[in-house]
C-alpha cells in the first residue's frame, strides 16, 4: 500500500483550505468593526480600503535597485481587485488580512523582503494560549515575485500563476498552494512544514538552499496531473518528483521520500522510448514497486504461478502415473470437475517448483522440464526481490 492517501490528503487540505477561508472572514469582519482589535498602527493610504483597477507603479525598469520602494506600511484589510503591481519592492511591511483578487504582478516583478502576511492573534478575550492565525489571499493572480526573508505562514494562493518565483529565507509553513500554476519556481532555506500543493501543475521547481529548507510529514506536494503527455512533459514531471523526494529525504522522512521515488520512477519510465530501457522499468516496476510496494512482488509471484500453472497444464505433467498432457491430447477431462481436479494438480506443481519444495504426487513430464528449470529460477529471484522489499521498508 503506499504511505500518502492522496485522496485523503488531498481532502483534507480543501476541508482546512475552507475553515482558514471562514476564519479570515470573521476576523476581517471584526476587525473593520472595531480598529481597536488589533495593536498596530494601520496605514491611512493603504488600509480599510478596496482598491479597483489601479496601477501601482506605472514605470519599468530591469534593475531591482530601481524599484519603487515602499516601507514599513502597516497595510490593514484592504482588498486589491484587478490591480497591476509594476516594480515595487514592499520592505518591512504588515500586510493583514489583505485579499489580491486578479491582480498582475508579472509586469516587471515585486519583490517583498522582511514582510509579514499573517496576525496570530487579535486583542480577543480570552486570548490564552490561542492562534487566530489571520492570513492573506492571493485570488486568480499572476505572480511575479520574490519573496525575501518573509514571513507568509497561513498564506492562501488559490487559482494563480506564478512564474520565475522565488521563496528564499521565507517561512511557508502551513501556506496552502491549490488550482494553480507553477512554472521556474526557486525555494532557498524555506520554511515548508505543514504546507500543502494540491491540485496544482508544476513545472520546474527547485531547492536551491546554503542550508536546508525544512519539511515535516505534514508537508504535501499532490500528484501532477500530466496535460500534454509527451515525453518532454513526462522528463519534466520526473524532475520535480525527484526535487521533492531528495528534499525529504534530506529531511530524513524516509517513507515521503520513497512515496515521491515511487511516483518519480512512474513518471521516468512513462519518459522512456527504447524499448530495452521501457522493458527493464516495467519489470522493475510489477516486480517490487521500485522498491516501494511490498505486495508487489507478492502479487507477480500468485500471476506467475497460475501462468506456469497453465503452462503444465498445456505442455503435460504426470500424476499418479497417468500423463495429462492438453497440447497431445492426452488425459483430456471428461468432465468439469476432473478439469478443476487437473488445474488444481497443476497449481500444486507449480507453487512446489516455484518455493523450490517439491513433490512426488504431480511432476512435469520431460517436456516441461525447460518450464519447471525456468518457474524455480524465476521463484528463487522472486523471493530474493520480496525479502529486499520488506527488508528496504523495515529499515525505515
Amino acid at each position: 500500500m503506499p504511505y500518502i492517501n492522496f485522496k485523503e490528503e488531498v481532502f483534507k487540505g480543501k476541508e482546512e483550505l475552507y475553515k482558514r477561508i471562514e476564519n479570515n472572514k470573521e476576523l476581517f469582519s471584526e476587525i473593520k468593526n472595531n480598529k481597536n482589535k488589533i495593536s498596530i498602527q494601520p496605514d491611512e493610504k493603504y488600509s480599510f480600503r478596496i482598491i479597483k483597477d489601479r496601477t501601482i507603479n506605472n514605470s519599468k525598469t530591469e534593475n531591482e535597485g530601481d524599484f519603487l520602494e515602499i516601507t514599513d506600511k502597516n497595510i490593514v484589510c484592504t482588498e486589491f481587485i484587478k490591480c497591476k503591481f509594476y516594480n515595487i519592492k514592499f520592505k518591512n511591511c504588515t500586510f493583514v488580512a489583505c485579499r489580491f483578487i486578479e491582480c498582475d504582478f508579472g509586469g516587471g516583478g515585486v519583490i517583498f523582503e522582511n514582510c509579514t502576511m499573517i496576525l496570530e492573534e487579535i486583542n480577543n478575550v480570552p486570548s490564552l494560549n490561542k492562534k487566530d492565525n489571520l492570513s492573506c489571499s492571493f485570488e486568480k493572480c499572476k505572480l511575479y515575485c520574490k519573496f525575501l526573508s518573509s514571513n507568509i505562514t497561513y498564506l492562501i494562493i488559490d487559482e494563480c500563476e506564478l512564474k520565475d518565483t522565488s521563496f528564499e529565507l521565507t517561512d511557508m509553513s502551513n501556506a496552502i498552494i491549490i488550482n494553480s500554476y507553477m512554472k521556474r519556481i526557486n525555494l532557498m532555506d524555506v520554511d515548508l512544514s505543514g504546507g500543502k500543493i494540491i491540485s496544482t501543475y508544476i513545472e520546474d521547481l527547485e531547492f536551491n538552499d546554503k542550508l536546508k529548507s525544512k519539511l515535516d510529514p505534514k508537508t504535501f506536494f499532490d500528484k501532477i496531473q500530466p496535460k500534454k503527455k509527451t515525453k518532454d512533459e513526462y522528463e519534466g514531471i520526473y524532475e520535480v518528483y525527484e526535487t521533492i523526494a531528495d528534499k525529504y529525504n534530506e529531511n530524513n522522512l524516509k517513507n515521503n521520500f520513497g512515496e515521491y521515488y515511487y511516483l518519480c520512477k512512474n513518471m521516468q519510465r512513462k519518459s522512456l522510448k527504447k524499448l530495452l530501457p521501457k522493458t527493464i522499468s516495467y519489470i522493475y516496476w510489477f516486480t517490487c514497486g521500485y522498491g516501494e510496494r511490498i505486495l508487489y512482488p507478492l502479487i507477480t509471484s500468485l500471476v506467475l504461478i497460475l501462468i506456469f500453472a497453465t503452462m503444465y497444464l498445456t505442455l503435460g505433467y504426470s500424476s499418479q502415473s497417468q500423463i495429462i498432457s492438453y497440447w497431445w491430447g492426452i488425459g483430456l477431462p471428461k468432465s468439469f470437475n476432473e478439469f478443476l481436479s487437473q488445474v488444481n494438480q497443476c497449481i500444486n506443481i507449480s507453487v512446489e517448483v516455484f518455493t523450490g519444495l517439491g513433490s512426488d504426487n504431480e511432476t512435469p513430464i520431460p517436456a516441461s522440464f525447460i518450464v519447471a528449470n525456468t518457474e524455480m529460477i524465476v521463484g528463487v529471484i522472486m523471493m530474493g526481490v520480496g525479502i529486499g522489499t520488506l527488508t528496504r521498508k523495515l529499515v525505515r
